[in-house]
């Protein structure tokens, strides 16, 4: 019985590289984020690696057992052995039913070509354990959070079905059972070993995108930081200084250059300290005027530059950016863009608070929102680690944070305010209501949607708008469901419930754009402000079946 556990053992290994290679390839971080536009790519990897499991099966007979590695010529009496069911239950836990559904099929239909004993019932018994796990899938995610146990169980009771029903169809049934009873167990040892070796694997890979996303907002905090100063100040030399240091320490820029209308504002590297007061070159002139973007390489130092115009107390003006030429490429530029942009906005504000002031002064709040995170943060620091109070207070941070901003920031922020906000309502509520137990908000983001860029809680405020009025009554399946994706011309936002639905009098006041103090009002009205026409909103709701809200707003501009 033992001695074909070496032969499956070195198949593992075989196994160890495709989970190793998946997570070391780059486009690993889309596949294990289960986006929609990397089905393909999933299916073929799953796929081709399901039938590399089929060809490097193992062949067991009533007296020998043949190892061909990839030559493999199976009799019709004999039993194959392989470990393509941790390959399929894998996909299903990834990709979904769909996934799962296809790569059982496929897998199953090439057993069943490669013949032996108990071909139909692998072919079978691949579908359901695809299908299954791929049904599995949204429960061990968000409830389970990657459990073992559970698809360990699907392997079992799924070998344990392809065995009973080989014996049912077996021509001889005892010399079948003969070659169960030394299959069975190097069978559950391979395949148990190859699905615990996955869902290992795709543990480290989500640990590491979670370090990944705490250390880009700790960075985007920082530069936010950096800005700060150019609402009170605007763009002074020093301010300026401050701002650049920051970037060239935080993104691979070399050297940075902010031009005003007549002068250099800064023109600093990490090397060399900030020059300020100089003349543009004829050439920064010219970009300046002209209001496009440049991106070329520079003559003197080999880097690619890239010019993005902005306005400085309404005069044209521009950044320049220098980039190594390894280190440059389109995710570079779009960030850049980003930075831009954030820093044309605070100059922005910057104005409009010095116009607010001369047309007339307005006496501020005793109780600032900074003020009261301030004492928080105290507070917070005082309490004990790992506790349900730490982590209220850490949740009450981030909204605090997101409240005293005024810019559009990353989705990726808005969705930890989300997360902010969902951990606090149910605390928040009153027990005679319905708490985020009763509900499940489940985030379906496609990674390319994750750096763009929304205007402070506007999902928060879709999900509190659903979780208000959409549930009425306690309930097992009560669900929103978020979802952000990339579209042809632009990118959505939506966000389904499973409610009541909106009574046909509000339905009808939103088809006509009445004014309102209620939340679909306000947000309708903050995108007409902040992206005029090209964003839109849409209100699909059904009596008793749920609401469905989308957002469409712009792709940003490259």
């Amino acid at each position: 019985m033992l001695e074909q556990i070496p032969f499956l053992l070195s198949r593992l290994g075989m196994l160890a590289l495709l989970a190793f290679l998946l997570s070391q390839w780059r486009i690993s971080r889309y596949i294990f984020k289960m986006d929609r536009g990397m089905n393909l790519p999933l299916l073929f990897a799953f796929v081709s690696s399901g039938i590399l499991m089929n060809y490097a099966g193992i062949e067991l007979s009533q007296d020998t057992t043949i190892d061909p590695l990839l030559g493999l010529a199976v009799e019709k009496d004999a039993l194959l052995l392989d470990t393509r069911l941790a390959v399929i239950v894998t996909s299903g836990l990834i990709g979904g039913p769909v996934i799962g559904g296809i790569t059982g099929c496929l897998v199953g239909l090439h057993r069943y070509v490669l013949g032996s004993l108990g071909a139909e019932a692998g072919w079978i018994i691949a579908m359901l354990a695809g299908l299954a796990s791929g049904w599995y899938r949204k429960r061990w995610r968000l409830h389970d959070g990657y459990a073992l146990v559970p698809p360990i169980g699907i392997v079992l009771t799924a070998l344990l079905f392809e065995s009973g029903i080989t014996l049912l169809l077996a021509p001889d049934t005892a010399k079948a059972l003969d070659l169960m009873s030394r299959a069975a167990f190097p069978l559950l040892f391979a395949n148990i070993c190859g699905v615990v070796l996955f869902i290992m694997i795709l543990r480290t890979q989500l640990r590491l995108e979670g370090a990944l996303f705490v250390r880009q907002t700790e960075r985007s905090d920082r530069l936010l930081q950096a800005l700060q100063p150019l609402r009170k100040q605007g763009l002074t030399s020093e301010v300026a200084r401050q701002i650049g240091a920051t970037l060239l320490k935080e993104t691979k820029m070399q050297r940075i250059v902010v031009l005003g209308a007549t002068e250099v504002v800064i023109d600093m590297t990490d090397q060399q300290p900030a020059v300020c007061g100089e003349q543009p070159r004829r050439e920064e002139q010219r970009w300046i005027e002209a209001e496009e973007p440049v991106r070329q390489e520079d003559e003197q130092t080999g880097q690619i530059l890239s010019f993005h115009p902005m306005r400085i107390n309404g005069q044209k003006a521009g950044v320049i950016c220098y980039f190594s030429k390894d280190l440059f490429d389109d995710t570079v530029e779009r960030m850049t863009e980003q930075l831009v942009r954030l820093l044309a906005r605070e100059l922005h504000m910057h104005r409009e608070d010095q116009l607010l002031r001369l047309s007339g002064r307005k006496m501020k709040p005793m109780l600032h929102v900074s003020y009261l995170k301030g004492i928080i943060e105290e507070i917070q620091r005082t309490a004990d680690p790992g506790t349900p109070v730490k982590h209220q207070l850490n949740a009450l941070l981030q909204l605090l944070t997101a409240a005293t901003r005024h810019d559009e920031h990353p989705l990726r922020e808005e969705l930890a305010t989300l997360k902010a906000y969902l951990s606090l309502e149910g605390t928040r509520r009153r027990p005679n209501q319905l708490t985020s137990a009763d509900i499940t908000v489940d985030l379906d983001i496609e990674t390319a949607v994750e750096e763009y860029f929304v205007f402070p809680f506007l999902v928060t405020q879709l999900v509190d708008n659903a979780l208000r009025h959409a549930f009425v009554k306690a309930g097992r399946h009560h669900r929103i469901d978020v979802r952000a994706f990339k579209a042809t011309t632009d990118w959505v936002i939506e966000v389904t419930d499973n409610g009541q639905g909106m009574p046909l009098a509000v339905m009808q006041q939103l088809d006509q754009q009445e004014a309102g103090d209620s939340n679909l009002f306000l947000i309708r009205r903050a995108l007409n402000v902040t992206y005029g026409p090209a964003a839109t909103l849409y209100v699909h709701s059904i009596i008793h079946q749920g609401t469905r809200i989308e957002v469409r707003l712009p792709l940003p501009s490259l």
